[in-house]
């Protein structure tokens, strides 16, 4: 039953981002980032999560709400990363708008792509190496002037609840170099939104918005263990 389900969410979800993706390409030329943001992607990211509630039963419940800071400040967040859950309720729910740190080699997947490429985000190109993380040191500082807020999975790839994966640096290095304070989110969205299944299993998600975190004057390596062990905490009680 629970693959039906999911089945069905994926007709749901398959057949909106053709005209999203469509809506957004027809857009570009006559509107900016921030409109197609604000009156497609985050309208439809909010419709996808109430449909998977609907037909899925996947409800969810978010702990820290106080944390949030004002859309008027810049913050990198630094968010677990379970399934591809997450950042349809990044980017229907942080105040700012989401920029996401991704792979350039994701435009080229049909449909899906061409509507991250017209939203102008953070691409890198992988096959650079350390090359394309200083093109993310240069570019992303331009992206908090002009109101985003740049999130980062840490984890680096998809991990199953339960698992522990090391954390790469790289956001809390941004995160220090320009002094930005840094947003924690934790969640168990693998749980109901398992990595690499059709089947979506009923059940309350569970988001913890931590306390923003200063940067000036620590150490990104000292950071990023603090919150491993927090994601790592956070977890546990949640998934009791």
């Amino acid at each position: 039953m629970d693959a039906i389900r999911g089945f069905c969410f994926y007709v749901v979800l398959g057949v909106t981002v053709i005209f999203l993706s469509l809506a957004a390409l027809l857009a570009a030329p006559f509107t900016n980032e921030v409109w197609r943001y604000e009156k497609l992607c985050r309208p439809w990211a909010k419709f996808i999560l109430r449909t998977l509630e609907v037909i899925c039963g996947v409800h969810v419940k978010v702990e820290g709400w106080e944390n949030m800071p004002e859309a008027t400040s810049a913050h990198v967040v630094l968010a677990k990363h379970q399934s591809a859950w997450d950042p349809f309720w990044l980017g229907a729910y942080l105040p700012a708008r989401a920029s996401f740190l991704y792979k350039k080699s994701l435009h080229w997947i049909p449909v899906v792509g061409w509507l991250i490429w017209s939203m102008n985000m953070l691409a890198i190109d992988r096959s650079q190496g350390r090359s394309a993380f200083q093109n993310f040191m240069s570019k992303g500082p331009e992206y908090l002037r002009r109101g985003w807020w740049i999130c980062l999975f840490p984890e680096g790839t998809r991990v199953p609840p339960g698992e522990s994966w090391p954390l790469k640096t790289g956001g809390a290095r941004f995160a220090v170099a320009h002094g930005v304070p840094i947003l924690p989110i934790a969640h168990n969205a693998g749980r109901c939104w398992p990595k690499n299944s059709v089947a979506k299993h009923p059940g309350t998600i569970t988001v913890v918005i931590g306390k923003p975190i200063e940067t000036v004057g620590r150490e990104p390596h000292e950071l990023t263990e603090s919150l491993r062990t927090w994601f790592a905490e956070t977890e546990e009680r949640i998934s009791r």
